[in-house]
C-alpha cells in the first residue's frame, strides 16, 4: 500500500459526521496525519454534528464560514485552502479530500499536477469523474 508521511485531510460537510471515525481510519492508514480541517456553514444546523467531532479528534480544525448560504461556498473554501495549506507546507506528501462532490475534480488535478498523492475519500454517490480523477478512492 502507497504510505507517506505527511498527511492533511479536508472535510467537506457534504459526508455525514456519524462517518468521522471511518473517514480517520482510512486517512491514518495514509500516513501521520499533519493536518486536519473539517467546513460547513456556520448556520447550517444539519452540518453541526462536525462541530461536536472536531472536539473529541486531536488537532481537528473546525472551520464554520458566516454569511448566508452561496453557492458552493463551503467547496470553493476547501479548494482555496487545499492549494494554500499545500504551497505553504512542501513537507505534505498525501492530501485527502472527503466530499461526494465532482466540483473538486479541477483542485484534485491541480494538486496532482503538484506532485502530491491524492485520496478522495466519499460516499457511494460519489460521481465517476471524482473518483476517476485522484490517485485513490476509498468509499466509506
Amino acid at each position: 500500500m502507497y504510505r507517506k508521511r505527511n498527511t492533511a485531510v479536508f472535510i467537506d460537510e457534504n459526508v455525514p459526521a456519524k462517518k468521522a471515525v471511518a473517514i480517520m481510519k482510512a486517512a491514518k492508514k495514509r500516513g501521520v496525519i499533519d493536518t486536519v480541517k473539517v467546513y460547513g456553514l456556520q448556520k447550517d444546523q444539519r452540518t453541526k454534528k462536525w462541530s461536536e467531532v472536531a472536539l473529541t479528534i486531536e488537532g481537528m480544525k473546525d472551520i464554520r464560514l458566516r454569511g448566508g448560504p452561496a453557492r458552493n461556498k463551503v467547496d470553493k473554501k476547501i479548494m482555496k485552502d487545499t492549494i494554500h495549506d499545500i504551497k505553504a507546507a512542501p513537507n505534505v506528501d498525501v492530501v485527502i479530500i472527503v466530499s461526494s462532490d465532482h466540483g473538486y475534480v479541477k483542485n484534485v488535478r491541480e494538486l496532482r499536477a503538484m506532485g502530491k498523492h491524492v485520496v478522495v475519500i466519499g460516499e457511494e454517490n460519489a460521481p465517476k469523474n471524482l473518483r476517476q480523477s485522484c490517485n485513490e478512492f476509498v468509499q466509506v
